[in-house]
């Protein structure tokens, strides 16, 4: 831990102290929504219960080690089920049954739409792959299509911001679509297309990776790029799901906590279902928020501020990548009722806890009119190099009739470079 982190520690303590004293238990044994958890408190509530649940074992150990030795605060409230698109779960009612996972291969065979497994049993000895596969075909915050501007900028925990950018970032779904006809466009084997772009500063608009992933486990399609010549290459494109994303702490793989073809991991395994704490109801994405109401700006200069962290039930799952892969291991966090990742822990080669990728959801209202979850900030803190990538989400569109599978084709690149790209996402 820096030397300005324990400043910031030692300073925040009787602020702290002052904020949890100022909420008074409900009943006893259970705090009360306002409370909040930080390393001056955490041994005293810690035993203590939120909506029944002590909370403790909320608390991940990383969470514990993030709260204890970074300055991490939590403000506490009941939990609050997010509302999202009906036709997401009607879609998952009538194809209920036609997705089967082939117990030898792990494959799913038979899918339509929706999400394929609907009823996951942690003592199912292939949950982990169906928990997988659910993720893969039907994350609800990407909808049929989906696309996001974030400014980012990335801290050093005792200088904060060392660069700022821009990130174009989309998803348009091939198959398995719930919002609009048909369910699958394309050719049967395309799976999605997908963009991330940075489009500001000048000297970086371009950069960036365009992606055809397909449903057979065939490497992905990529294009790039090329700056000095002004068009876009196509490049080898089966090892970049793994690369490491644009001046950011995270790969390719880490977006919405992973997103690669499933059977490229060794292998998908349950470990535990418990609560933990999470965002699902910050601000509006798409209405203008300053950072500084987002993100304290004393040292670690990334701990998230003004959300309220609720109780939710989860999958806890163990990720294995392959050899080839830069991580030994991720712990998924994903949400028992829909797949929705909360937040990744990741491992390095040796075994040691290195990053974490978390995301802060809010309600927004989809371009179909209907209701839907929006992403407000993605971290992804590396913990042994004291930095952190924190997105800050300015726009924030998901089923938008403005985007067709035409809008996705490697020439968005080129609109990132020359700044037109951001239009789509107005």
């Amino acid at each position: 831990m820096t030397i300005a982190v324990k400043r910031r520690l030692l300073s925040s303590a009787l602020l702290a102290a002052l904020a949890g004293s100022l909420a008074t238990p409900a009943v006893a044994g259970e705090v009360a929504e306002g409370t909040v958890l930080s390393a001056d408190n955490y041994d005293t509530l810690k035993d203590r219960t939120l909506d029944g649940v002590r909370i403790g074992d909320m608390i991940t150990d990383r969470f514990e080690m993030w709260i204890r030795d970074y300055g991490l605060t939590m403000k506490l409230g009941k939990a609050r089920e997010p509302e999202l698109d009906p036709a997401y779960f009607e879609a998952t009612e009538k194809y209920a049954g036609k997705a089967t996972l082939n117990p030898e291969t792990k494959k799913v065979e038979g899918y339509v739409a929706g999400i394929p497994f609907p009823n996951v049993s942690e003592d199912d000895p292939n949950a982990g792959y169906k928990l997988a596969w659910n993720h893969y075909y039907a994350n609800p915050i990407m909808g049929d299509n989906w696309i996001a501007i974030g400014d980012t900028r990335v801290m050093e925990a005792d200088s904060g911001v060392v660069d700022r950018f821009t990130a174009v970032s989309a998803k348009m779904l091939m198959e398995g679509r719930t919002t609009r006809e048909p369910v699958s466009l394309g050719n049967e084997d395309e799976h999605a297309n997908y963009l991330l772009v940075l489009t500001e500063p000048y000297d970086v608009a371009g950069l960036g990776i365009f992606t055809k992933q397909y449903n057979t486990g065939k490497a992905d399609d990529a294009w790039v790029y090329v700056k000095s010549i002004r068009r876009t290459r196509r490049v080898a494109g089966g090892q970049s799901w793994m690369d490491p994303q644009p001046k950011m702490d995270l790969l390719n793989d880490d977006n919405q906590g992973v997103n690669a073809y499933p059977l490229w991991y060794k292998n998908w395994k349950v470990v535990d279902r418990r609560y933990i704490l999470t965002v699902t109801d910050a601000h509006n994405p798409n209405e203008e928020y300053p950072l500084e109401k987002e993100v304290a700006m004393e040292p670690p200069y990334w701990n998230p501020i003004n959300v309220t962290w609720r109780p939710q039930e989860v999958f806890v799952i163990e990720a294995t990548p392959p050899e080839e892969h830069p991580y030994g291991k991720k712990v998924l966090y994903m949400d028992t009722d829909y797949p929705l990742m909360y937040h990744s822990e990741i491992y390095d080669k040796k075994g040691d806890f290195w990053r974490m990728w978390r995301q802060s959801y809010g309600p927004i209202t989809a371009g179909n009119g209907a209701p839907g979850l929006g992403f407000i900030h993605t971290q992804a803190i590396d913990f042994q190099r004291e930095r952190a990538t924190y997105i800050d989400i300015v726009a924030d569109k998901l089923n938008t009739p403005k985007l067709t599978a035409d809008s996705f084709t490697p020439r968005v690149l080129q609109q990132a470079a020359s700044g037109q790209l951001e239009e789509l996402a107005q």
